[in-house]
């Protein structure tokens, strides 16, 4: 039984492997069953594919019995083996080659680290799993240039989008910023719209009235806490945070105890990748400690 990344290849699927080969290097390798030059480098092929576990798809195209498409591709020798990306031929060779002339051509197409943390995030985002796409697309997005050496805004754009799923609207914003003028496109006013509706709703009625009465009474931690639930729930967790700190800093056992133990519900509930969280997890620890 083979594995997705090895395929035989026919006139009903090759179509298909090449509209993979945007995402992924698809290598296809001709061969037939006369060639004794083929057996060795048939094991070989597979033996790679097999190690790498689907950073490349082998193509397997029998010339013997796909002979009208193996001489679509003009083929001089068999075996041969083409790498193709975006649907075109980059690299590749004739003849028999070793295990480890095939990896250093692999290696010179295959997706780094951070290419294959922006393609996993890709998918994440498309499942609508953000919180697991984030910090895929951090690692992508400080990772991977583009051709001036400057962040590439196709991943900030998905960052954005996921930091606004997930209410870190602070955050969308300072990633929102680095986005150059000439992408700053629909996608990018788009996303920027997202963010002026989410922090109009974000100031809700139920947050003015708590921060009125808090204002009334600064010093009750009772409304402190309340008035940091709700803007938890719309995203603003820095104010959230802060709010819960600062009579911390005075009492640690403010509100008997009630003020820091919601800290660290909030802090809890952030994660430990949340940077607005590690700040305020230090920041306590230093009055702790």
């Amino acid at each position: 039984m083979q594995n997705t990344f090895i395929v035989d290849i026919n006139e009903q699927n090759i179509q298909q492997v090449l509209q993979q080969s945007s995402s992924l290097p698809v290598l296809f390798y001709f061969w037939s069953e006369r060639s004794p030059q083929c057996q060795e480098l048939t094991i070989t092929l597979d033996k790679i594919a097999n190690e790498y576990q689907g950073k490349f798809i082998l193509a397997k195209l029998n010339c013997d019995e796909q002979q009208m498409l193996a001489g679509q591709f003009g083929l001089r020798a068999i075996p041969t083996v083409y790498i193709f990306q975006n649907g075109q031929p980059v690299d590749g060779f004739q003849g028999p080659q070793g295990e480890d002339a095939i990896k250093e051509l692999l290696n010179k197409v295959l997706p780094n680290e951070d290419e294959l943390a922006f393609i996993d995030a890709q998918q994440l985002v498309n499942e609508q799993e953000y919180a697991q796409a984030l910090p895929l697309l951090k690692k992508a997005w400080q990772g991977l240039k583009d051709h001036l050496g400057k962040p590439r805004s196709d991943i900030a754009f998905l960052l954005i989008k996921a930091q606004i799923e997930l209410k870190q609207l602070d955050d969308a914003k300072t990633t929102l910023a680095t986005i150059p003028l000439q992408d700053q496109d629909s996608t990018y006013h788009g996303l920027n719209a997202e963010i002026e509706l989410l922090e109009q709703a974000a100031n809700s009625p139920e947050i003015q009235q708590l921060q009125a009465a808090l204002s009334d009474d600064p010093n009750n931690i009772e409304l402190m806490i309340q008035l940091a639930s709700q803007l938890m729930q719309v995203g603003r967790h820095e104010e959230a945070l802060e709010l819960l700190f600062k009579p911390l800093t005075k009492d640690l056992n403010a509100g008997d105890g009630q003020a820091k133990k919601a800290l660290l519900d909030m802090l809890a509930a952030l994660g430990t990748s949340n940077p607005i969280a590690t700040t305020y997890r230090r920041k306590l620890y230093t009055l702790l400690y």
